[in-house]
């Protein structure tokens, strides 16, 4: 079975460019992500988590901890780096 080719829309290409420059995806007590204090879409988050786009900062420690969340991860920098 073929790989259907990932296509972002927008608003997910500006987030990976919003980490490519240093920014982090926090989640909230609720499980919201939030990017450069701007609520995003949990569907933007799981878009990008399950295509692998983004990963966690910081592996050994909670997501919701202070100071880690999601950054582009060497795919997502590989894909937006050769659109």
């Amino acid at each position: 079975m073929a790989s259907v080719p990932i296509k972002l829309t927008k608003l997910q290409r500006e987030v990976l460019e919003a980490l490519k420059s240093g920014a982090l995806i926090t989640l909230d007590e609720h499980n919201m992500p939030w990017l450069a204090g701007c609520a995003l879409q949990p569907q933007t988050r799981y878009f990008l988590t399950e295509n692998r786009l983004i990963t966690r900062a910081d592996k050994t420690r909670s997501v919701e901890a202070k100071g880690n969340g999601f950054t582009i991860s060497a795919k997502g920098l590989a894909f937006i780096s050769n659109p």
